[in-house]
């Protein structure tokens, strides 16, 4: 029953349709009789100048390239979270290659509380700090990059410094901001 009814609705629409079609062609056949119009417009020329093999090339080349870029994102992303989730003795035996030599060196000045921080953050907001990008993270500095470092005079070390003591001088000095740890520290 009720497909009856549906067909008998399908056949008015086309019915409907129809009508409205041949009133149109009928309204506006004068005007196409005097403005000479209707006809089909050419379709235009196209000559490829790559060939399929070609493109096809082109498109694995550039999927690898950012199959590369996605990898080398996501092994640097881990690596930075598992460093900033693990304890200090062994934070000592994680191998950072993936990660770039700026975010590496503000990752290694980092204390116990930024970098707790740092390892509560989603992998989105790690990214952008890796970047050097204003990140999100509270808590974090922000990766001092080529692009954003400060450039200054070198300062010489105090006389007298220990060791260990010289050796963050020399890290923080690098960095270009002597204190940066300090100012976003947590309570």
């Amino acid at each position: 029953m009720l497909r009856a009814i549906a067909n008998v609705i399908a056949r008015m629409f086309k019915a409907g349709a129809g009508a409205l079609r041949w009133t149109e062609n009928f309204v506006l056949s004068p005007f196409r009789a005097i403005f000479g119009g209707g006809g089909a417009l050419p379709n235009p020329e196209f000559s490829p100048t790559m060939t399929s093999t070609d493109l096809l090339e082109e498109y694995e080349a550039n999927r690898q390239a950012q199959a590369w870029l996605q990898r080398t994102d996501r092994d640097g992303t881990e690596t930075v979270m598992k460093n900033a989730a693990s304890s200090a003795a062994a934070r000592a035996t994680i191998d950072l290659s993936p990660v770039r030599s700026d975010a590496r060196l503000t990752l290694l000045t980092m204390d116990d509380v930024e970098l707790k921080a740092l390892a509560a953050a989603s992998p989105s907001k790690v990214r952008k700090w890796l970047e050097g990008k204003e990140h999100g993270i509270f808590g974090v500095p922000v990766v001092t990059t080529l692009s954003n470092k400060p450039v200054s005079a070198p300062v010489q070390p105090v006389v007298g410094m220990t060791p260990q003591a010289r050796m963050i001088w020399r890290i923080q000095s690098r960095l270009g901001k002597p204190d940066h740890s300090k100012e976003f520290r947590i309570a």
